[in-house]
């Protein structure tokens, strides 16, 4: 609320924040990337967003808690939270047991708390593959499909996911991925703590300026062992769970 923007961003306002999340969830995903670039465009616009499809399906509360958890980080989303998040939402879960997703669906509340948010990159990569897998199955898409996407049309996004690397905090460790500058250790240096023993601790000092109040040095800690993620395999692995709980055919 009372924000606003230069032409930069094209902005898009609804009178329902139930269906904003919903809308918001689906355009996290690399499903309506691809529509988007289907268009042939390059920008979001009034006019190519105006064409994508509002879906409802039986996975809405799926889609939306998980993009309340990436997108209310903070107390400015509290009221977003307090009149979207639905409670049934406790019985939701992972498609993965991993220790770096902290965030328990079963712990959730009506009222937003600041733990609430999916705050370390591994958890928030994992709601995002989440959010893939449900969006292809809400517009009726197949896993293969959802492969062909992703294989075919995402080339970059496939190059950066065979070399981003995780700590056990779920820390990006390093990343080739140029878009995230001053994420995680140089290439040279992660060469030399790559394959550190579990438990072994690792320290990086970076100046933050993110913050109010002007520019301050911050050491991050880095805890081995290190690892990367299988995108397919992640997408198989959240497809058959959301399958078998919706009990839809596994195409």
């Amino acid at each position: 609320p009372k924000v606003g923007h230069i032409f930069g961003l094209t902005g898009f306002a609804f009178k329902n924040e139930k269906l904003l999340m919903k809308v918001s969830g689906c355009c996290f995903s690399i499903v309506f990337d691809y529509l988007i670039k289907a268009m042939g465009k390059t920008n979001l616009t009034i006019d190519n967003f105006g064409n994508l499809p509002i879906v409802d399906s039986m996975y809405d509360g799926e889609i939306i808690v998980r993009a309340l958890l990436l997108t209310c980080l903070t107390s400015n989303y509290k009221d977003l939270w307090n009149k979207v998040f639905d409670i049934s939402a406790v019985n939701n879960s992972w498609s993965i047991e991993d220790e770096r997703i902290k965030v328990k669906f079963e712990l959730l509340s009506k009222e937003w708390m600041p733990e609430y948010a999916l705050r370390n990159d591994f958890e928030r990569r994992n709601c995002l593959i989440e959010i893939d897998v449900l969006v292809s199955m809400a517009l009726g898409l197949t896993i293969n499909d959802l492969l062909s996407i992703y294989e075919i049309q995402f080339p970059v996004l496939k190059m950066y996911d065979q070399d981003t690397w995780y700590d056990s905090n779920g820390r990006i460790v390093f990343t080739n991925n140029r878009g995230l500058t001053n994420v995680g250790f140089e290439r040279t240096e992660f060469e030399q703590i790559k394959n550190a023993k579990a438990g072994e601790k690792f320290y990086r000092t970076i100046s933050d300026d993110t913050m109010p109040g002007g520019q301050v040095e911050r050491t991050i800690e880095y805890v081995a062992p290190f690892d990367k993620c299988d995108r397919i395999q992640d997408y198989k692995q959240a497809w058959e769970f959301f399958s078998k709980k919706y009990g839809r055919s596994e195409e």
